[in-house]
């Protein structure tokens, strides 16, 4: 997977919200933007390569990186709908493009309990915060070109 890596959060329709969640990672590169008609918040880990997965070290530590994120992410406001972390832009769907998808096949995104209930309660989720369920994300790999 190409691009840098990010851990953006869909923040509805209120700037404040999204400023409000990249005060929470302070320390963390972060920036605040709208994407269709919401508002996001995008953290970004330092030191990780601009070019993707070229390498078992390059895996591991993206995986530690987007580990720690999920971690602060538990202990954030709960002014977010939906977050996913990823490289390239892919994490960045707009909420009726999610919502037509199947989101049991999206590991590592984290849905309010509203839109877990809109899904249809599917069991794959598990509990990530109060009021909010998840598909655990499991690390990334190294692939190398044959």
């Amino acid at each position: 997977m190409a691009g840098i890596f990010a851990l953006n959060a869909e923040c509805g329709g209120r700037e404040t919200h999204a400023r409000d969640l990249a005060r929470h990672f302070d320390g963390w590169t972060s920036r605040v933007f709208s994407h269709g008609t919401g508002w996001w918040c995008g953290v970004t880990p330092e030191g990780l390569s601009e070019t993707g997965i070229g390498s078992g070290a390059d895996a591991a530590a993206t995986t530690a990186a987007v580990r720690r994120l999920y971690w602060l992410l538990r202990t954030a406001p709960p002014v977010y709908r939906y977050a996913l972390a990823g490289g390239g832009g892919e994490e960045l769907r707009k909420y009726d493009t999610l919502m037509a998808e199947d989101l049991t096949l999206v590991p590592g995104l984290v849905v309010s309990e509203d839109i877990w209930a809109a899904a249809g309660r599917r069991l794959e989720f598990s509990d990530f915060a109060p009021g909010y369920r998840w598909i655990p994300y499991h690390g990334e790999r190294y692939t190398p070109a044959r």
